[in-house]
């Protein structure tokens, strides 16, 4: 199964949403110069430091690789 187009839809000045052309996309949003904020398809929300989020993609590729390593960011 092929994954949908993925892309990333500007919403203002600090905030992003995570488009496939569904209805309900992820956002993010940064909430100041340190911090983000990710709310999911069902409207729930973590906030987080950019250097976690941005080690997120790297997590991802990790277990699609089925890797068990220590990444460093």
């Amino acid at each position: 199964m092929n994954d949908p187009q993925y892309y990333l839809k500007p919403q203002g000045k600090d905030s992003y949403k995570l488009c496939c052309g569904g209805n309900n996309c992820p956002q993010v949003t940064r909430l100041d110069s340190d911090t983000v904020e990710i709310q999911d398809d069902d409207g729930n929300k973590v906030t987080i430091k950019n250097g976690q989020a941005k080690l997120i993609a790297d997590a991802v590729k990790s277990l699609e690789d089925n890797k068990n390593e220590l990444l460093l960011g």
